[in-house]
Parts: structure tokens; C-alpha cells; sequence
């Protein structure tokens, strides 16, 4: 048993890693832990928004410059295709850098690892997390570290004031404190790395038709990030290997056709979800841990939000965490002092939850597309307005005000 740790972060993604970083900074001590040994490769849009320039500058610990100085793309915006061919495309606005990062995971996620490991966080990998621990002095209820297992199969509990469940789409955190929800539409993903795509620019695109979506854009090197995303129904009903029939499953979309060799595949196809599953609370209800990133929330990729809520969700999470531990209770942070991460959260976030349910329900209807895409390729101020909430350069509620929806519905 190792004890002494004011946290215990599970998941050293984007969220956890940054969490980590900022928890240690403020003279916390942290442990990182995830399953993995990095570099390692994640299905992913492997694109990071426009805003989430500023947060990595937040961060600070060098990560913008070793981003920046890493094989990348710059994304200026995004076209959508829709299933009748009509296309539009979006400009990112009002950002002080009109663009947005592209890298891969395997990068972007070391880079992080490492500055979370200089700001003074103590980095296990190839560690698994099986359970919580829970403390008897309040109850049982509440969560006072986890029981993890290394490679070897040894088993070790680390206690902590706090735990943090940053361990994504399939958190165990998550699973264990019992509040994982789902809903429809729910898709499945299918990602690769392709060398030299034909037409790649520097813009994002995304392909619609009636039987799911492609998702695709450069991350520097002559190598193009692409996702196939279908209805999970679709996978159990066909019966077969979409990982095998990938680049075929590519030619459907007459906007992709012809653009991809797979000969110049560069990475293996990977495979994630289903998605639309999310956490009926963020806290752990007797207190002692909390969900951030892909643990807490994820409903779908199309507007490839992750990143940069994972990063925003670690600064909320440490703006809460801080103080919290700074008040010297000696034992598992209860859940009213965790209470203010849940208000934080609400407030940052709900206006783009409620977009991407939007856009996620009207991708799932072909007729809906081909409808507002038509409007959007005549309106390129409205096309640019909704690209850049999707990027959240300009607030989601812009986007969500009657008079906005209407010049896109009707």
C-alpha cells in the first residue's frame, strides 16, 4: 500500500496529464498513471481548436513551443460535404490566431506527459486501474484512492485526497462510482493515417451520407488524419471488418473518391466507441474524486471538441482542486467542496453540449444536411459563425439564438 499522494490522476491523456501539471505546480503531490507506455497511438481527430492555442499557453512548461516545433498543420477552417454533394466552408473568426493545431496523439500526448512529469508529477505507465478505494471514516461512500495492477501483474492501492478519473471513453473510474450514462445516436469510429491524400488543404473536411460520416485533415508530414465514423447498428448488422474494407468503405463518399492509395496507409486502423455516453455527475457522490475529459462526457467526434475539453476541463478541475486541498483537510475531499468543479463546469460547457447534440441529431438526417449545408454555402458569414463556435473562437449560444436557427432551419 502506498500512501501520501493529495492526488491520484488515472489517465494520462490530455485531461489527466494536464491536470496532473497544473495540481503539481501549485506544490500538490501527484501521482499520473495510465495503462499505456507513451508514445502511444489514440483514435482521435488529432485537432486542436483554435482556443486551445491559449489554454496551451496557459499551461505553460514549453508545450506550445515543443507543439509548434513538432511536424504539424495549421487548419484555417472547415468544408462540409453533404450527402447531395453541396458543400460550404467556414473560416475560423475572432481569434487571435486564425487556426487551429493538427499533430498526432502519439506527439501531442508525449508532449504533455512530459511537461506534467517537469512540473513535478510522479509518471507510472503500464499501470491499470481495477478499483477504488473507499474510506470507511465517512461512511464507505467516498473515494480514497485506487487499487492498480503493473504489467506483471503486482497489485498496489494508492490512497489520495482526491482521485481523478481522466481515463476516457471507457473510464473505470467512472464505471466504478456507477454513474455512466448513454444515449443515441451512438457510432462507432474507424481511424488511420494516410500518406499523401489527394486535395488535402488546409482546411478540416467532413463527408456526410446517409449510412455515417468521414472526418479528415492533414497533421503535418504529408500525412492525413481519417475517421469513418457509422451507426454502431450498422457494425452488428453487416457482420463484417470495417478495418478491411476501410479504403472501400471510403470510395462511397463521391468527395473522397479517388483521393486516397491504400498502399499509403501509415498507421493501422483503430478502432473507438460507441459514443454518446457521459457521466450523470462529474463528482463522485460521496466525494473524494471527480471525472474530467472523456470520462465525464463524450457524445461524438463530428466537431472534433475533445482536446480542447479535456484541456479546459483540467483548468476548471484544478481551479476547484487547488484550494480545496490548500484548506488542509486531512482526508478525502468531501463533495461539497468539490461542488464548485460541477456549477464551473455547466457554466464553461452547456452552450456547446447543446450544439453538438444539435449537430450530432441533424448529421443522423441526411435530408436536414443537404438543407443547412445549401444555406450555409449562400450565407458564408453564418458558415463562418458556426465553424468558429464549433472551434469555440465565438461563444455556442451566438450559434444557438432564435434568429440564428432560424436562418438555418427555415
Amino acid at each position: 500500500m502506498t500512501d501520501g499522494w493529495d492526488a491520484v490522476v488515472v489517465g494520462a491523456g490530455p485531461a489527466g496529464a494536464a491536470s496532473a501539471l497544473l495540481l503539481a505546480r501549485a506544490g500538490a503531490r501527484v501521482l499520473l498513471l495510465d495503462r499505456a507506455r507513451f508514445p502511444r497511438d489514440k483514435p482521435c481527430s488529432e485537432y486542436l481548436s483554435p482556443a486551445t492555442t491559449a489554454i496551451l499557453e496557459r499551461l505553460g512548461e514549453g508545450i506550445l513551443d515543443a507543439v509548434e516545433g513538432a511536424a504539424h498543420a495549421k487548419l484555417y477552417g472547415m468544408k462540409v460535404v453533404a450527402p447531395s454533394g453541396a458543400a460550404m466552408c467556414g473560416r475560423f473568426v475572432d481569434a487571435p490566431r486564425p487556426y487551429s493545431f493538427a499533430l498526432p496523439r502519439t506527439t501531442f500526448d508525449t508532449i504533455l506527459v512530459a511537461a506534467a512529469a517537469r512540473a513535478g508529477a510522479v509518471v507510472r505507465q503500464g499501470v491499470m486501474v481495477d478499483d477504488l478505494v473507499l474510506d470507511g471514516r465517512v461512511g464507505g461512500r467516498a473515494v480514497a484512492g485506487v487499487v492498480a495492477r503493473s504489467a506483471g501483474g503486482r497489485h498496489e492501492t494508492f490512497r489520495a485526497r482526491i482521485t481523478i478519473g481522466a481515463d476516457g471513453l471507457r473510464s473505470v473510474v467512472a464505471r466504478r462510482l456507477g454513474v455512466v450514462r448513454t444515449a443515441p445516436p451512438r457510432r462507432v469510429a474507424f481511424t488511420a493515417h494516410v500518406a499523401d491524400v489527394a486535395g488535402v488543404d488546409g482546411v478540416g473536411e467532413l463527408h456526410v451520407s446517409d449510412h455515417g460520416y468521414v472526418g479528415m485533415g492533414p497533421v503535418g508530414g504529408g500525412v492525413a488524419t481519417v475517421a469513418l465514423v457509422v451507426p454502431q447498428a450498422t457494425v452488428r448488422q453487416e457482420r463484417r471488418d470495417f478495418r478491411r474494407t476501410f479504403f472501400d468503405e471510403l470510395e462511397r463518399f463521391p468527395g473522397l473518391a479517388g483521393r486516397f492509395n491504400p498502399r499509403r496507409l501509415v498507421r493501422e486502423v483503430l478502432v473507438t466507441g460507441p459514443f454518446a455516453q457521459w457521466s450523470h455527475t462529474a463528482v463522485a457522490p460521496g466525494g473524494g474524486a471527480i471525472l474530467v475529459g472523456d470520462a465525464a462526457d463524450f457524445f461524438d467526434p463530428f466537431t472534433g471538441q475533445g482536446i480542447h475539453a479535456a484541456l479546459r476541463g483540467a483548468e476548471l478541475a484544478a481551479e476547484c482542486v487547488i484550494p480545496a486541498l490548500a484548506r488542509g483537510v486531512s482526508m478525502t475531499l468531501p463533495a461539497q467542496a468539490l461542488q464548485p468543479y460541477v456549477k464551473a463546469r455547466r457554466r464553461t460547457f452547456l452552450g456547446k453540449w447543446l450544439l453538438e447534440r444539435l449537430i450530432a441529431v441533424g448529421v443522423g438526417s441526411p435530408t436536414l444536411t443537404n438543407h443547412v449545408v445549401r444555406r450555409l454555402a449562400r450565407r458564408p458569414d453564418l458558415a463562418d459563425l458556426v465553424v468558429s463556435a464549433a472551434g469555440n473562437t465565438v461563444p455556442a449560444r451566438r450559434v444557438l439564438a432564435p434568429s440564428v436557427l432560424a436562418q438555418l432551419f427555415w
